[in-house]
């Protein structure tokens, strides 16, 4: 497929050159820098994950000296306790702390409360990586692991990870950042998980693990362990940009270590709810890969490998599409609005050379993805991040200080994205208007050229108006915590009255509430307050809660209530657990098999093996194509 792929560019772009539109040479131009930017991209893409390396983890060594890091700024107590809660149940011995930059008092209470280390600072200089280079002065651990305020970790997380460390030049093991809320705005699925698909999943379970190949896996700040040693080698955690953890791992390997990339889901956190908290987190990620190039990506003399370094240029490069989907974006509205088109060929020879490639062109992003890349949803999100991307550009040059934006934990107020609305009118008006031309028989251009942009516009539409519904569902989202389904058996015993027993069935879990149904052939729930118990992960859970009908077949919701905090604690450290082992269903730990997280189809190979139909696909469009160019000639 990479030699279809290659091959029918080495013939198409050349032949492009031959179409041009003279009456629009600018525009033509444009477009075709746009076609060939996307190309580029793409056969950097591939090349990055060619192959993934089988990973199986080495038994962690004993009695080594672990410290896990904590940092928070502005999130709220109740999201750093669940956090704290999870990395003080570790299994392996370690030391916890947290890291506290908003020097809060309920932070440094909550703390002493659950027996955590507790370092705050007076200053944010630096943010994060400020933070974290204090809290290395204060701790002697020769290992870091690294959780952000808001994610769960699993308590086989060192066990699983520490291991690695038995080679000498390994700095940095990263596992895979999976996210519980499945009702954010990066997950789109209606049956919350089961058939859901993120955007996050194709660089966590596909673009990492490529970058494995070549031992330049990206430290993404959190989920990961770090040596000491190696810290201590390039002077501590990053700064100068605003995404330290890309910048630290570049450092890294630019000094001549390695990183591991573990693909075991062991911990989960929160995805951005809305459209306004996910356009925060994308313009800093985005304004940092700016930073990094600058900071010296492509001048760089260390001993980085083309490898690793290729990593990074994708990268980059995937933060800097917004020129090129700026005039993809523009391209059918001038064409209609303005009648302009950006070649000129009839619709045989076109389609002769064009075909064959966008086909190949789609058949190659789909296979090399591993069943998590989808051409539409992709573009969803390349759009919906669009706006960031652009506002990213100028920190290339570095004119202006740029602030650290802590990414949201909760709902953010006021999320309309304008972008799509304004995407979809341009769109709307140009067919406004070529419907005007065509009603007054003066259509500026006929046949398939029309035909084409005619059909794009129709795409950007079907893009736009998915932006526009995906922002407008979180938008009505008033939770700040997921409800997850489950099936567990749960005994319910009136607190008054005839003080009656009940069976029932739990079908939704949240941190502070339930769904429950009478169990099949039992009583019906009527509404009240009751002592229940139920059993996840094999723990008893014993809660109050007051049931109201919810409307909704038989269902009754409650609000849940807890004779202590520890309960409470208990009780939401294993629900999140659950749904990390939930998460962990769709690992390829093995590196065997890949399950597609959308269709739920046919497990699919890792190693680069092709799908026998997309094999045939291809066959069959490089015949057609030789077939007919040699029959012209």
């Amino acid at each position: 497929m990479l030699a279809a792929y290659v091959g029918l560019a080495s013939v198409y772009f050349p032949w492009r050159l031959t179409v041009f539109n003279a009456n629009a040479p600018v525009f033509s131009t444009l477009f075709y820098s746009a076609e060939l930017i996307t190309f580029v991209w793409g056969l950097i893409y591939v090349l990055s994950v060619l192959r993934f390396p089988l990973r199986s983890p080495p038994p962690a060594p004993p009695g080594l000296a672990v410290d896990v890091y904590i940092p928070t700024y502005n999130e709220p107590v109740e999201i750093v306790r669940r956090t704290v809660v999870a990395a003080l149940r570790i299994s392996y011995p370690h030391e916890t702390w947290l890291l506290d930059d908003g020097n809060r008092p309920e932070m440094r209470a909550m703390a002493e409360e659950l027996g955590c280390r507790y370092i705050a600072r007076t200053d944010n200089l630096n943010a994060k990586a400020g933070n974290l280079n204090n809290a290395l002065k204060q701790t002697k651990g020769a290992f870091i692991a690294s959780f952000d305020a808001d994610f769960i970790a699993a308590p086989n997380f060192l066990d699983r990870t520490l291991g690695y460390f038995n080679d000498e030049k390994v700095a940095l093991v990263q596992t895979p950042q999976e996210y519980y809320n499945f009702d954010s705005f990066q997950h789109i699925g209606r049956n919350r998980g089961k058939d859901s698909w993120s955007e996050h999943a194709l660089f966590f379970r596909v673009i990492q693990r490529g970058r494995d190949f070549f031992h330049g896996a990206m430290f993404c700040g959190c989920s990961a362990v770090l040596r000491r040693a190696a810290l201590d080698d390039i002077g501590g955690i990053a700064t100068g940009t605003v995404t330290e953890d890309m910048h630290t791992s570049f450092l890294l390997h630019d000094a001549g270590w390695t990183s591991v990339y573990h693909p075991e889901t062991l911990s989960a956190g929160l995805s951005p709810y809305d459209a306004l908290s996910f356009r925060k987190q994308r313009l800093r990620w985005a304004q940092g890969a700016m930073q990094l190039v600058r900071k010296g990506l492509f001048n760089r003399t260390g001993k980085i490998t083309p490898g690793q370094r290729f990593g990074y240029i994708l990268h980059v490069l995937t933060h800097m599409e917004a020129v090129h989907h700026t005039v993809l974006y523009l391209v059918p509205f001038m064409a209609l609005l303005f009648g302009m088109s950006p070649f000129n060929v009839d619709f045989g020879t076109w389609g002769m050379f064009s075909i064959p490639y966008i086909v190949v062109s789609i058949l190659t992003f789909e296979e090399f993805s591993r069943g998590y890349g989808r051409l539409i949803l992709n573009e969803t999100f390349n759009l919906a991040r669009f706006p960031s991307a652009v506002r990213a550009l100028p920190a290339l040059f570095g004119r202006r200080h740029i602030p650290f934006w802590v990414t949201p934990k909760v709902k953010s107020q006021g999320s309309f994205f304008a972008l799509p609305w304004f995407i979809l009118s341009l769109i709307l008006l140009s067919l406004a208007k070529i419907s005007w031309d065509a009603w007054n028989h003066a259509l500026p251009y006929t046949g398939w050229p029309l035909f084409m942009m005619v059909f794009w516009a129709v795409i950007s539409c079907i893009i736009a108006v998915r932006v526009i519904l995906l922002t407008q569902r979180c938008g009505k989202n008033r939770r700040n915590f997921s409800r997850f389904p489950v099936a567990l058996p749960a005994r319910l015993r009136e607190k008054s009255g005839e003080r009656k027993s009940f069976d029932a069935t739990v079908s939704e879990l949240s941190d502070q509430g339930m769904t429950l149904r009478a169990a099949a052939g039992g009583d019906a729930l009527p509404p009240g307050t009751y002592a229940g118990e139920t059993t996840l992960l094999g723990k008893d859970i014993a809660f109050d809660i007051d049931l109201r009908a919810t409307g909704q077949d038989g269902a009754m919701g409650g609000r849940l209530s807890w004779p202590s905090a520890a309960a409470r604690d208990n009780y939401e450290y294993l629900i999140l657990i659950d749904r990390i082992r939930w998460l962990k269903s769709f690992d390829d730990s093995d590196g065997k098999s890949i399950l597609d997280p959308l269709l739920q189809k046919k497990r699919r190979r890792a190693t680069g093996n092709c799908h026998p139909f997309a094999v045939l696909c291809v066959c069959a469009a490089i015949f057609g194509y030789c077939s007919t160019v040699l029959g012209a000639i």
